[in-house]
């Protein structure tokens, strides 16, 4: 009897929690409604709807004219957007088309939309997608007459997209990459200009300059990639990048160690370029000396001495107190690595950098022996507070420490910036 009163509440809290979760999503509908977001709220009733039409039995008499006039009131408020928009407002008629659009497709997914609007027969997806190409080619003519290629680029190929399931609109595909072409090869020009003009006032020879015009180069190429190659723009880009490339000459005492590894990539900026011994002549000189040293681990042990009166019960019935002493024992463990990093670098002034960090770990053991009284707690029992680290993962520490400690000191922001500015 007990386990079909367990079973039968259990239905009991499903059964209330789909409840809770159904008026949960309409009345998230309702507020959305509220809120202006009509598309948002029309896929909210349908995703309540869809749940509530799982039921063979249900019966949507409570609900059924309050989302009716909801619709209605959405599909009213589309029309007048429409209706009101003067002949230039475009954007306000392509949005509301293209919400209309997104609500028939959902209504029409759902056998039981009948129930609840008649929208998806009075605007078929058809004549809906037509009306929204037509927004868009209208626009895309505009743009045309105020010179706006790209604009009529982008307008022209949502007019061909958004009707693609029905064939082409009208030229709006040949249109669509007539003026593409005609934007990107502008873009492409400007971009290219941008990077003669940049050489051109280049007289000091500046790397920093000579980068940017590496990147307008690569603009212009990259903007006209899908008609081929833009002039000789993709060869220059490569040519002042090159140029743009800031040399650091590299001596250190550990070339291949992690740390040197780490330090080295804050100064990698994407146009840096590292040489150790010989090589081409370099733009700025950099000195790194690291030297570690591990600490065993070193131990300390005392001993304290300890009492405590304890109140116990006699067989008689009285009370007494019994003093216990006893010996509490602590060893204490300790090992740690140093890192200390000597970083020098040949700026004017040169600056001279020092970094000493130390990774640490501990173990403390507590022990108790002697006339020691049963607490019941275990406060006197063996405990470990503490670990302590091997060797690798000390060292690991401390380089963690010593890279945070670079990453957030100024003066390696400083030698970033004079990078840069070569």
């Amino acid at each position: 009897m007990q386990k079909n009163k367990t079973v039968l509440s259990a239905f009991l809290l499903f059964g209330c929690a789909l409840l809770l979760a159904g008026c949960a999503s309409l009345s998230k509908s309702i507020s959305q409604f509220e809120d202006g977001n009509y598309v948002a709220s029309v896929k909210s009733t349908l995703v309540y709807l869809d749940e509530k039409y799982k039921k063979a039995d249900y019966d949507d008499s409570d609900e059924r004219n309050g989302i009716r006039e909801r619709m209605r009131i959405i599909e009213s408020h589309y029309e007048v957007a429409i209706n009101s928009a003067n002949p230039l407002e475009y954007d306000k008629k392509i949005a509301a088309y293209s919400a209309l659009l997104e609500i028939r497709t959902m209504l029409a997914e759902r056998r039981y939309y009948a129930r609840y609007t008649d929208l998806p027969e009075r605007y078929p997806d058809a004549t809906l997608r037509e009306k929204l190409a037509g927004q868009y080619y209208l626009k895309a003519t505009s743009a045309v007459v105020y010179k706006d290629d790209r604009q009529a680029a982008i307008s022209f190929a949502a007019a061909a997209d958004i009707y693609q399931k029905y064939g082409d609109y009208k030229d709006a595909r040949k249109q669509a990459e007539k003026y593409k072409y005609a934007a990107d090869n502008k873009d492409a020009a400007a971009y290219y200009q941008q990077g003669q003009d940049l050489v051109a006032r280049n007289a000091q020879r500046s790397r920093a300059m000579y980068r940017d015009a590496s990147q307008a180069f690569y603009n212009a190429s990259d903007v006209y990639r899908d008609h081929g190659a833009y002039k000789d723009a993709q060869p220059l880009s490569e040519k002042y990048h090159s140029m743009g490339t800031v040399v650091l000459q590299i001596s250190s005492n550990e070339p291949e160690s992690d740390i040197t590894r780490s330090v080295l990539g804050l100064f990698d900026l994407g146009f840096t370029r590292f040489q150790y011994q010989g090589g081409a002549k370099a733009d700025l000189g950099m000195y790194l000396n690291t030297s570690y040293i591990y600490y065993s681990p070193k131990f300390r042990q005392y001993v304290e001495a300890m009492s405590e009166n304890v109140e116990v019960k006699n067989q008689d019935g009285s009370t007494a107190v019994r003093t216990y002493r006893f010996n509490r024992k602590v060893v204490e463990e300790a090992n740690s690595m140093q890192i200390v990093l000597d970083l020098s670098v040949t700026r004017v002034p040169p600056l001279d950098l020092r970094y000493n960090e130390v990774a640490e770990s501990r173990r403390t053991t507590v022990s108790y022996y002697g006339d020691v009284p049963n607490s019941g707690n275990g406060r006197y029992g063996y405990r470990t507070e503490g670990y302590l680290m091997d060797r690798d993962q000390l060292w690991r520490a401390a380089q963690a420490q010593l890279i945070n400690r670079l990453n957030g000191d100024n003066r390696i922001r400083m030698i970033q910036d004079d990078i840069r500015n070569f």
